[in-house]
Parts: structure tokens; C-alpha cells; sequence
């Protein structure tokens, strides 16, 4: 799945510790290892909820797909890749 970030979403260690299927334990030792990039970004290790350029390399650092309630509904519904996918769905043939 493509990641359509929205620009303007804050999103929490835990939710996305939740969405990567890991305890917060894990995800926070995972953070750790990625400490100078998240200094770099500007990020607090004390931070709770990271901001959109953090959310995005972490997703695609961690291969995590975010819900469409966290994605950019916007930017979503106007991507050719979506539309092409969204149509070929519409005309394949049901298995039963």
C-alpha cells in the first residue's frame, strides 16, 4: 500500500508501535536505533507524538501501512495509482 501522509497529522509512538504489530517496548527500541535521523528531523526522545516528516520515514523505514483515517483523504482519492487500482478492482470477475 502507498502512504498518502497527510502533512498536517501529528501521530502517537504508540499508534503507530499498534499499526507495525509490536509492543511500545519493541517500537521504542526500534526508535532508538534511528536516533541520529530522528535528532537530525528534530525529534525529542521524550517526544510522544512525532510529526508528519518523522511518520513518514518511519513507515517506510519500517514498512508500515497507515489506515486510510490517517492518510490524506485528499491526496488519496487524486493519485492515478489509486484510480487505476480502484478500477481494475471494479472489473475483475468475482471468484465464486
Amino acid at each position: 500500500m502507498i502512504n498518502f501522509y497527510d502533512k498536517n497529522r501529528f501521530i502517537s509512538k504508540s499508534t503507530l508501535a499498534r499499526l507495525a504489530d509490536v509492543s511500545p517496548r519493541t517500537f521504542r527500541r526500534y526508535l532508538a536505533t534511528r536516533r541520529p535521523i530522528l535528532d537530525a528531523m528534530g525529534i525529542s526522545p521524550k517526544a510522544q507524538k512525532l510529526p508528519p516528516q518523522a511518520v513518514r520515514y518511519i513507515c517506510e523505514d519500517y514498512c508500515i501501512d497507515l489506515p486510510p483515517e490517517l492518510q490524506d483523504q485528499e491526496a488519496l482519492s487524486k493519485s492515478p495509482l489509486f484510480r487505476n487500482f480502484l478500477r481494475m478492482l471494479q472489473q475483475r470477475q468475482p471468484l465464486y
